[in-house]
């Protein structure tokens, strides 16, 4: 049996802390961060970006595929059916450089399907992001906000929070790469999952989270998250930059690394993803009326 790691749809809480230096109080930090996340949620569910994704499995899952590239685009969607009230949707349009076929009539199904409930629909499109995904880990939480959900300002209570000390360069534990770098000053945020059931279910299984997330002092900017859930089979670790060049006063998403380790097989899953070309998503509809039909 595939150990699976998928999102809970349940709603999630932050208490505060107070910080042990010169940087403001946590509730201060967390404040701040809740206000900024506001107007990211409001403006990037009508952002797309386009999405280059790189899997690669452990070589002991051949022969079946172990190498995969990924080109979609990803927007946050806003949906009913979610305690968190978005979820993000990742529409694969090229799979190892062959066009997808069904694009059209899937994203049909997905989104104007009326008789399906708002809750169905909402872990369709979660599944549907992750269709395309290889490896023995059967997962659907690797999409870019998902530790930004914890931060969501509708939560309050799950996780307790603590500043972080770790402040210059890169990050202990962080890829070596420019896109993970940070400036001395940035605010770093711990967090640990406390309460049951948990936002990250693993083989059905309470999945207790922890992490990072860093923050611009001037701005309450979201520069980096890291997300780890510690699962009974699996150990999943991803991380997101989000230094982008501003987009309607944002920082979106420009690299996402992941990795997840199967506990007592040592196999290792990693994935990494790139993202640009943001673009304002928009839908047009038209009416024309039909010149009437004479009677015969």
């Amino acid at each position: 049996m595939q150990p699976r790691i998928a999102l809970l749809l349940v709603a999630l809480l932050i208490p505060a802390t107070l910080a042990a230096d010169d940087r403001p109080p946590l509730q201060t930090i967390l404040a701040r961060v809740t206000d900024y996340l506001v107007r990211f949620e409001n403006t990037i569910q009508g952002i797309v970006a386009e999405e280059h994704y790189v899997q690669d499995a452990d070589k002991s899952d051949r022969p079946f595929v172990t190498h995969r590239e990924l080109k979609s685009d990803l927007m946050l969607v806003r949906s009913e059916g979610s305690d968190f009230g978005y979820v993000q949707f990742r529409d694969v349009f090229e799979v190892d450089g062959d066009a997808v076929r069904d694009r059209g009539d899937r994203l049909t199904k997905l989104f104007l399907n009326s008789s399906v409930s708002a809750r169905r629909q909402a872990s369709d499109i979660m599944n549907e992001s992750a269709r395309y995904n290889i490896g023995t880990v059967e997962r659907n939480i690797n999409v870019p906000l998902v530790a930004l959900m914890m931060m969501d300002p509708m939560n309050r209570s799950r996780f307790k929070c603590s500043v972080d000390s770790d402040r210059k360069g890169v990050p202990r534990g962080m890829p070596k790469s420019p896109a993970f770098t940070l400036a001395a000053d940035a605010w770093a945020i711990e967090f640990e999952e406390t309460a049951t059931p948990t936002m990250i279910r693993g083989d059905g299984q309470d999945a207790k989270s922890h992490g990072r997330i860093w923050v611009d002092p001037e701005t309450s900017r979201v520069l980096m998250t890291e997300l780890v859930v510690e699962a009974k089979t699996v150990r999943s670790t991803i991380r997101v930059s989000y230094q982008s060049e501003p987009v309607a006063g944002l920082l979106l998403p420009i690299e996402m690394r992941e990795t997840y380790v199967v506990r007592k097989r040592f196999y290792t899953f990693e994935g990494s993803a790139t993202y640009g070309n943001f673009r304002q998503f928009s839908v047009t509809t038209a009416e024309s009326i039909a010149d009437p039909v004479s009677p015969r």
